[in-house]
């Protein structure tokens, strides 16, 4: 009886540590700080991910990561239920790190390869690799022929720890939890900023460890955002990882392969643009102009029931200040143009949707303008300077915890969820935001209202400035630059007039203000001197905006309470028929954790240890009496 008794001490003791060893294990892989000379690359393919670069009812792309020593690779494929496979050879390409990476340099295969000739609306299992190396065997399913009946999942930002410490369990909390409320989804958008540091590699590893089982069964059609160009030594560059790791459409304009194209599923045209001008061509306007052009081109051609473009900076923002303007001066014009529905953003880390928006117009009717929506985070970094502005219909801080959007299209109905997750408990997302919108019945659309102040209100990068009233006289505005002063953190001398706001002095002079009150100066002064400005007759509202881009040549004034601004464009638009300031970045111990149970596996095996050992050592004591010490 004693030694069956040790015996299963002896078991308590091995066993429990090893099973919480195994599930520790599980979770460091998209945890893990150190990389190897071969980047923790092996000759079995991982970094698996499914896109697409052509039909997406008869192709499928796939993409994966071997060790540089691997020369060949190729996908096997089969309908789901059938026995045999068959083969699609890939192609080769090298990745080397950059210099400033840890190691200093490796070299990994990029595998690339797109099946074709599948049937619509079919599901079909395959495995990558070559010789004896194969990964396990996954799933992929070809879109259906002439279906206008889908879903797809958004996530924003997924960048989780920091350049040190890539951490990577936020992101796979989200996205796992996320996948497995909506196995029916037929793809996945990754807004930008996928990790913290685009060019450290490691950053990469963890980043596709969190997302396995995920992207490797449904296409993932990322946007790049700023931190893919960021280098490990401070600076950015050309997101070399980014574009070498995701196959995607080829579509795009000249120099922006891998970042720049546009796809249609069902009944919905996508277009995907790169808003890193700041990282990539800095002061350089040529860079988003290329891509404007390009996007006037695609829409042009475009007669699908519902158009979705997707890039990662906000144009209409809900930082405190961080605004994008270049993003919006030039992106926006063509949008708006062509009447697209969405405009999917990340950088911001909130979740909020515009009212529909036309050449700065906001409409309660969705027919006439575009809903920019800003995604929120699906990783562990948020912000502490978000509110709402005054072009949101919907605002939600979601400080707490990581978001994402699941969208639903059927015919002329799309309807985009948004939900959060509680960072202690990820079993069940709360819906924290719903909008509708019904082409066919548009009484069925989410209703908007906008409240139009009796008085002029002031807004000041978008937020609203309570219990101030905007002077007006003779269809003049006077506004108070002491107020622009305090939400800059800048200064503004009375006597002088002088407003100093990022080191940057704007002057005004004696004739620029009402009765003598230096509280009070023109709003076309404010303009003239380099601020930009607006009057939307909708809410009632002055917007100024520091933007360093106000060109004042032609200007005539604006003209309050009868025309909105003879510097806008005044056409009422047709039906649509169709930089890092404030940050908070959770220290490792504060992170989402996705291993919270095993935590509390833990402590449950080590209070099994501690009973069991004290069993053992009470019926040892029962059957051996103490004995003396021999000195």
């Amino acid at each position: 009886m004693r030694r069956k008794i040790v015996s299963l001490c002896l078991a308590l003791v091995l066993v429990f540590p090893l099973i919480f060893s195994s599930k520790a294990n599980a979770a460091s892989i998209y945890d893990q700080t150190e990389i190897d000379a071969n980047l923790n690359s092996s000759a079995t393919p991982d970094h698996i991910v499914l896109s697409w670069t052509g039909d997406p009812t008869i192709t499928q792309s796939i993409t994966w990561r071997t060790i540089g020593t691997v020369e060949t690779g190729e996908v096997q494929y089969r309908e789901k239920g059938s026995s045999s496979f068959k083969e699609a050879v890939a192609t080769k390409s090298p990745l080397t790190t950059i210099d400033a990476d840890n190691p200093p340099k490796a070299t990994v295969n990029i595998f690339r390869v797109t099946v074709t000739g599948l049937k619509p609306g079919t599901t079909y299992e395959y495995k990558v690799g070559s010789g004896q190396n194969f990964s396990e065997i996954n799933t992929f399913k070809t879109e259906a022929s002439n279906t206008n009946k889908f879903k797809f999942i958004v996530f924003g930002d997924s960048q989780s720890g920091n350049a040190a410490k890539p951490i990577y369990s936020p992101w796979h909390d989200t996205v796992q939890k996320a996948f497995a409320q909506n196995k029916d989804a037929s793809f996945v958008i990754s807004l930008g900023d996928l990790i913290e540091q685009g060019q450290s590699y490691q950053h990469w590893n963890n980043w596709f460890a969190a997302a396995k089982g995920v992207i490797d069964n449904i296409p993932e059609m990322p946007v790049q955002g700023n931190h893919e160009t960021y280098v490990p030594n401070d600076g950015s560059t050309k997101p070399v990882y980014f574009i070498n790791q995701f196959s995607v459409p080829s579509n795009g304009p000249y120099g922006f392969k891998g970042q720049t194209y546009s796809f249609n599923y069902g009944n919905t045209h996508f277009v995907v643009l790169d808003s890193q001008e700041d990282e990539e061509a800095p002061n350089d306007d040529s860079f988003l102009k290329a891509q404007a052009q390009w996007l006037d081109n695609d829409l042009a051609k475009n007669s699908q029931k519902w158009t979705i473009v997707s890039f990662h900076k906000t144009p209409y923002y809900i930082k405190k200040t961080r605004n994008n303007p270049a993003v919006k001066d030039i992106f926006t014009p063509i949008v708006e143009k062509h009447h697209v529905d969405i405009v999917l953003n990340g950088h911001d880390h909130g979740v909020a949707r515009t009212y529909p928006i036309n050449g700065g117009k906001y409409y309660t009717d969705y027919s006439k303008g575009t809903v920019y929506y800003v995604t929120g985070r699906s990783g562990n970094k948020s912000y502490t300077d978000l509110n709402k502005k005054v072009w949101d219909a919907a605002f939600i801080d979601a400080q707490d915890s990581p978001t994402y959007e699941v969208v639903d299209i059927d015919g002329g109905k799309l309807s985009i969820k948004s939900y959060k997750y509680n960072t202690s408990n990820y079993s069940t997302p709360t819906l924290i935001d719903t909008l509708t919108i019904d082409k066919d019945n548009p009484a069925n659309s989410t209703a908007l209202k906008i409240n139009r102040s009796e008085n002029t209100q002031l807004a000041i990068a978008g937020t609203l400035q309570e219990g101030y009233n905007v002077t007006v006289v003779n269809n003049k505005a006077y506004i108070d630059p002491a107020l622009i002063a305090k939400y800059y953190g800048g200064t503004y001398d009375a006597n002088s007039l002088k407003l100093t706001v990022n080191n940057k002095d704007y002057v005004y002079t004696k004739a620029d203000l009402l009765n003598n009150d230096s509280s009070k100066v023109n709003l076309d002064a404010i303009y003239k001197s380099g601020i930009d400005a607006s009057y939307n007759d909708a809410i009632n509202t002055i917007l100024v905006d520091i933007t360093g881009r106000v060109d004042a040549t032609g200007f005539k004034g604006f003209t309050i309470g009868q025309v909105e601004n003879n510097n806008s464009p005044s056409n009422n638009p047709p039906s649509n028929n169709q930089q890092n300031g404030n940050q908070q970045n959770n220290n490792q111990q504060d992170l989402p954790k996705t291993s919270s149970s095993s935590n509390a596996g833990l402590y449950v095996v080590l209070g099994i240890l501690l009973l069991a050992t004290g069993l053992c050592l009470n019926i040892k004591l029962k059957k051996e009496p103490i004995k003396p010490k021999v000195k």
